[in-house]
């Protein structure tokens, strides 16, 4: 028995939207109704056969919000947690600082982050780093340094003169620009 082409294809379009409504589904996509407010209800709940209770089922969980990075930013600050205090302090004990600001995502800026580390496994080598959104957050370390783009890398020596790189940067350039401080 043979099917007309297209009867075929209608059959396998119904079969591909039902995969993805299913997918959808599967993955909590697709959802009407809104994500409940992060305040506790009063609700009573019922008792498992466990003794336990049943508020911990994930439809009657509060949703989690995710706190933009401004606003952990902003709690930081409250807290009194000055984020260029080590940097300062490093700075202040004569040690080779190397202060990194990048993106998450990046290539270039991941690269870059795995030379520094690798570099901070060194003695003497303070190794700090940061989201390049955060820059202002350091006014008396990088007001002078004019960090423009992601990835940046200031390497600044025991006399406090720096030296900013601009985009990647591997670890054997680095490892050179660090030795290149120390003396």
């Amino acid at each position: 028995m043979a099917i007309s082409r297209p009867l075929l294809f209608v059959l396998i379009g119904a079969v591909a939207l039902l995969a993805v409504v299913m997918g959808m589904r599967v993955m909590g996509g697709g959802q009407a109704e809104e994500p409940q407010a992060s305040a506790p209800t009063s609700a009573p709940t019922a008792a498992t056969p466990s003794g336990q209770s049943s508020t911990n089922t994930p439809a009657s969980r509060p949703a989690r919000s995710r706190q933009p990075a401004a606003a952990k930013r902003a709690a930081e600050k409250a807290k009194g947690s000055d984020p260029q205090t080590p940097v300062l302090r490093a700075i202040a004990q004569r040690k080779v600082v190397v202060l990194f600001f990048g993106q998450y995502r990046g290539a270039d800026d991941r690269a870059t982050r795995r030379a520094v580390r690798a570099v901070g496994r060194r003695r003497d080598v303070a190794v700090f780093a940061d989201s390049i959104n955060d820059v202002s957050d350091y006014p008396r370390v990088a007001s002078g340094l004019g960090i423009q783009q992601s990835p940046s890398t200031a390497v600044i020596d025991r006399q406090g003169r720096a030296r900013v790189v601009e985009g990647f940067l591997d670890e054997g350039s680095l490892s050179q620009l660090v030795a290149d401080a120390r003396s």
